[in-house]
């Protein structure tokens, strides 16, 4: 036998849905503060390799070779714990019923 569950009324349900939508409006405006923020970066660090490969190849090293002798020890132009700063405090989104 099935036991009756509490039907929340209609005025109930909106709110609850409205609340919801809130919430997500004010996550996808943190995700996008953060997006643009990671774009900026990329923008910036595509800028600086650009520079950094012009600068090789007039010395008359290839690019190829000097960039992989740099990820051979270990330079990174963004360290996981910068990345990491970045994407503090981004909520992930949730999921929940009335």
């Amino acid at each position: 036998m099935k036991t009756a569950e509490p039907t929340p009324n209609l005025g109930q349900t909106l709110e609850w849905l409205r609340q919801e939508l809130a919430e997500m409006q004010i996550q996808d405006q943190k995700l996008l503060v953060t997006l643009t923020h990671l774009h900026s970066v990329l923008e910036e660090l595509r800028s600086e390799s650009a520079h950094w490969e012009d600068a090789m190849s007039s010395r008359g090293a290839s690019p190829i070779r000097a960039r992989a002798g740099s990820e051979g020890q270990g330079h990174q132009p963004m360290s996981s714990r910068r990345l990491a700063q970045l994407l503090q405090g981004v909520d992930s989104r949730r999921s929940s019923l009335p």
